[in-house]
């Protein structure tokens, strides 16, 4: 009877840690998913000013929201920054648990300076988009190649995409990277992909 009693408990054990573990990686719940300043503790100290500037110089670009839906019916959300009619694009993702405003505003201010409009997507369970579970790039690459679609259908077959991420979303672009891409599609930069 007590191999049963400590059977049971030690499978309990291990499902509730289970649970706690799923909970705390890949559960995003709605609640400050938006936050910008996400720039606490003393690592920080010496470039906040500097982060602050690109956060306001970002807020203060005209940009435009778009929503798309994905292969499984969420609504996902990106700001379209534009350059100049024509410019080539990048597509960029987030990291694991950002948003696009955080994460990407630096991403934007560098595109534009090397005559590049931008699309910077929230990805599904972060920012602004539906969802509530983040899973490191396997369903979020297949929103990569909604957006493509997207974004070939939007700008015409001429358009030009550059697929970007950061951490998990570089291995959001190098999975899609993976898959059969248009085209249009002449390059990828992926940084510290996990």
């Amino acid at each position: 009877m007590n191999l049963i009693i400590t059977a049971f408990l030690l499978t309990l054990s291990v499902l509730l840690l289970s649970y706690f573990a799923y909970r705390k990686a890949f559960f995003s719940p709605r609640a400050n998913r938006t936050a910008i300043a996400a720039t606490e503790g003393p690592q920080f100290e010496p470039h906040r000013d500097a982060m602050r500037r690109i956060f306001v110089q970002l807020a203060e670009r005209p940009y435009e929201d778009i929503t798309i839906q994905s292969h499984d019916g969420l609504t996902l959300w990106a700001r379209y920054y534009q350059f100049a009619p024509g410019a080539p694009m990048e597509l960029m993702f987030h990291g694991y648990r950002g948003n696009a405003d955080r994460d990407l505003c630096g991403g934007v201010q560098r595109c534009f300076a090397l005559g590049r409009s931008a699309l910077v997507v929230d990805q599904r369970a972060c920012g602004r988009s539906e969802g509530t579970v983040i899973t490191f790039g396997a369903k979020e690459h297949k929103d990569c190649l909604y957006w493509v679609e997207y974004m070939v259908k939007r700008f015409g077959p001429d358009v030009k995409i550059i697929l970007t991420g950061i951490s998990m979303g570089a291995a959001t672009v190098l999975m899609a990277a993976g898959r059969e891409l248009p085209e249009n599609v002449i390059g990828v930069l992926a940084d510290c992909g996990y």
